[in-house]
Formats: structure tokens, C-alpha cells, sequence
């Protein structure tokens, strides 16, 4: 069962000595809500947050909102209202022919992108849960299942049992092989953005990492409150395009390995077809399907509103014809704006290339007031993966108050630390990065 979000007023803290009791008894805890943000006392256990340099070190996602909260869309103005959201390069004041320090500048598009961050306790014996505590989702139960399936074919480091394949398990599996207790920085941030690549959506979750054109395999899902919707893959092959392998982890790499084979010299395929015999004779042992689309999938497919611009689409709840409506602009035009915006050459011309992109952010927020919530995810995942700095802080402002709307609060916080450590590449460990 996947941890709710708790909606309050503020963000609550909880004792690092009572995490692993919460975890057991979380149906019996009574959380008191809070409605003064002046009010840094937790009522119930009659201790105090604790704040440093300004951050707030909280509790974990099961336990407290993980949503933004008006300090962290300030630069916006309420996100309901329909304002005027300004790039990373402009503001209010410089339309006005009056040049902000650029220190000033920078500190202050540093404050719109801090995520929610908080330091994450001691980790609870139960696995399950410390991913959970980690990485802000639940992890089904195939996904330890192919670890004990890795663990077969190497026992002694399962995370490298399909390397003859190219392919290493990463993410959160991290923390089965104890990789990420060497990380001395635990702010929550730092294990969500752990091998999270640059186009990958709060959506997609990344499990196994190839060796060539930053392929990785991971689990999408629409809500993060719910299980996985199935397993896809991403590259740079076709930048940003979500493919779909199957229903589950076993699927996925069985999917991987059967495209591999078709390509490979006959030498190279002998351990590859050993490898997906074992995986397979696992999986079937188990009961788990290696469809390619299972009847899940395809009723997913069906409540897909918008495709958007990484193929997967997005899935919203809908009632008498609210919760979704078109852009009004086709996504050959929406690329072509984006494109003028990236490619200005000085901010005069990029606040003007703008302009059509704003009509459409004006439109999204009358959507939002309406009840179609659908159309902002929908803006805000095609800016995201389009890609550019010049877009994160539009991309926080719509996925922010989308996901709010929806109910879809630790996306929040994982897409505020990935804006924050966006990288490239495919060396994404965030060990090597922070240690």
C-alpha cells in the first residue's frame, strides 16, 4: 500500500526515534493539522523542526505533505491567479528598462527552484521502506522478486548478473546492495536525483542502465500513490520518447534481450540466449507474464488524454467531460515556439519569441480554475521534455500546480530536485557527484 500524502498547512516533523514505529502503525497515528506557518511545534510528540541555512529538516513522504506551499512559487504570484510567468533571463523590472544585480538574479531563480528538501532518518530495517523513504514510491513485488533473480545468476553481485547483456541494475536498487550508505549527504534530493537522466519525467523512474546511448529501463506510472503502470525504456537514440516493454521488470529486460539478439553476431548471442532463458524460466516460475502489452496496458491506453511529447501520454481523471482540454496549438507548432524561444539570441528577442507560449500558459490557467487539469500536465511535460534551462522555472510553475491539483504531491518534490540537478549524460550515480 503506497504512503498518502497528508495535507496540512505547514510541513510537520517527526522524530527520527519514532520513523520505524510510524511505519508499522501508520493507520493508528493521528497528525494534527496545521494551519499557522508560524507554528513550528509538532503537537502530538511535543518536539520542534529543526532549521538550517533555512531548511526545513523534515519528516518522511508518508508522514508529511510533499507539496509546495506559497513561499515556493513566490516568483508566481498564487497559482491560480493568472499571471504573467517570466523566463530565467527577464523579470517585471527589467521590461521596465531597470537591470537587477546579477547575483541578485541568480539567488533569487535559486529560491523559485529549491525543492522541499529534507534530510531523510535513519533507514527502517524493512527494505521496502526504505526505499520508499528514499525514492518517494512503493516498489512492487517483482521488482525484488528479479533481484532474487539477479541473485541466482550472481550471487555475489546480483546487480551486475546482466552485464553480458550491457545492462546493470542502478536506482534504487542501490539500496539493496548498500552502495547508497556510503552517501553522506542524505537530503532527499540527492537520492531522487540518483541516476535520474535528463529527460526523464517525475513519471519515470529509472531501475537498470545500459552501457551505450544512455539506455536505461524503468518503471512509469501515472499517480505515484500507485503501483507501477508498466515498464518502458528510454535513450538517446530517440531523445525523450518513453517506449513501453511490458507489464513488469521481467517483460522489460526479457523484451531488452530479445532486440539485442536480433542484432548481435551469432558468438554474442549464445550468453544472451542463456541469459534470457534464465530470466524467462524466473519469470514463468513466478506467474509473471512477458507480454509486451498486457490487458492493463491497453486499458490504460484508453484513458490516455493527451500522448504529449514522449509518446506514453498522460492519464487524468475525467467526469462529464471536465478534467482535460486541448492545447489550442498542434505539437509541430508547439515545438517550433519552443524552439524560437531556446534559440533567442538576446532577451528582447526571447521575451518576444515567448509571447505565443504565454497565450497558451493563460489558457492552462483558465483550465485550472475550470477544473481541467489535464491540459497544464500535459504543457508542462511537452516544456520538459523539449528540455532547456530557459523553460524550468514555466515547467515548475505548470507541473507544480498540475500535479497539486491532482493529488500528485511527491512528484512535486521529485520533479524540484531534478530541476535543481539536471544533468546530462550517462554517468548519473549521484555518488559520484556527492559523497
Amino acid at each position: 500500500m503506497a504512503w498518502d500524502p497528508i495535507q496540512r498547512g505547514g510541513l510537520a516533523g517527526v522524530p527520527a526515534h519514532l520513523f520505524d514505529k510510524a511505519l508499522e502503525t501508520a493507520t493508528k497515528m493521528i497528525l494534527k493539522r496545521f494551519r499557522s506557518e508560524d507554528d513550528e511545534t509538532d503537537v502530538e510528540n511535543g518536539t520542534k523542526r529543526v532549521r538550517v541555512d533555512d531548511t526545513v529538516l523534515l519528516a518522511p513522504p508518508r508522514l508529511r505533505r510533499s507539496s509546495f506551499d506559497e513561499d515556493g512559487l513566490a516568483d508566481y504570484g498564487s497559482p491560480y491567479e493568472r499571471t504573467k510567468i517570466f523566463l530565467k533571463t527577464a523579470s517585471p523590472t527589467d521590461s521596465e528598462g531597470e537591470k537587477e544585480d546579477e547575483d541578485e538574479s541568480k539567488k533569487e531563480e535559486d529560491l523559485a527552484l529549491a525543492p522541499h528538501d529534507y534530510i531523510v532518518q535513519n533507514s527502517p530495517e524493512n527494505v521496502r521502506f526504505s526505499i520508499e523513504q528514499k525514492f518517494l514510491v512503493e516498489m512492487p513485488k517483482e521488482f525484488f522478486d528479479f533481484w532474487e533473480c539477479c541473485s541466482c545468476i550472481n550471487n555475489e553481485n546480483p546487480e551486475e548478473a546482466l552485464q553480458q547483456a550491457g545492462l546493470t541494475l542502478v536506482g534504487p536498487y542501490d539500496i539493496l546492495t548498500g552502495k547508497l550508505k556510503e552517501l553522506n549527504d542524505k537530503r532527499v534530493s540527492n537520492y531522487i536525483c540518483h541516476w535520474r537522466y535528463y529527460y526523464d519525467p517525475p513519471e519515470f523512474m529509472t531501475v537498470i542502465a545500459g552501457d551505450e546511448n544512455e539506455y536505461h529501463i524503468g518503471y512509469y506510472r501515472d499517480d505515484p500513490y500507485t503501483m507501477p503502470d508498466f515498464v518502458a525504456s528510454m535513450s538517446s537514440v530517440k531523445i525523450g520518447h518513453i517506449k513501453a516493454l511490458g507489464g513488469n521488470i521481467f517483460a522489460g529486460v526479457c523484451s531488452y534481450l530479445s532486440e539485442k539478439m536480433k542484432t548481435e553476431d551469432p558468438f554474442k548471442k549464445t550468453p544472451l540466449m542463456r541469459l534470457y532463458k534464465e530470466v524467462e524460466a524466473y519469470a514463468k516460475d513466478k506467474g509473471y507474464s512477458l507480454l509486451a502489452v498486457t490487458p492493463d496496458m491497453k486499458e490504460r491506453n484508453k484513458a490516455v488524454v493527451a500522448k504529449t511529447f514522449h509518446g506514453a501520454g498522460i492519464v487524468v481523471p475525467v467526469q462529464n467531460d471536465v478534467g482535460y482540454r486541448e492545447l489550442p496549438e498542434t505539437y509541430a507548432n508547439l515545438r517550433k515556439i519552443m524552439k524560437k524561444v531556446a534559440e533567442s539570441k538576446t532577451e528582447e528577442e526571447e521575451m518576444k519569441n515567448f509571447e505565443p507560449l504565454q497565450e497558451i500558459i493563460t489558457n492552462v490557467q483558465f483550465g485550472y480554475d475550470e477544473g481541467d487539469y489535464g491540459m497544464g500536465l500535459e504543457l508542462g511535460i511537452n516544456l520538459f521534455i523539449y528540455g532547456g534551462e530557459v523553460f524550468h522555472k514555466v515547467i515548475l510553475h505548470l507541473l507544480c500546480v498540475g500535479y497539486d491539483l491532482l493529488a500528485r504531491e511527491s512528484y512535486i518534490t521529485i520533479l524540484q530536485a531534478h530541476l535543481r540537478n539536471r544533468r546530462r549524460g550517462s554517468k548519473l550515480s549521484i555518488l559520484d557527484t556527492s559523497t
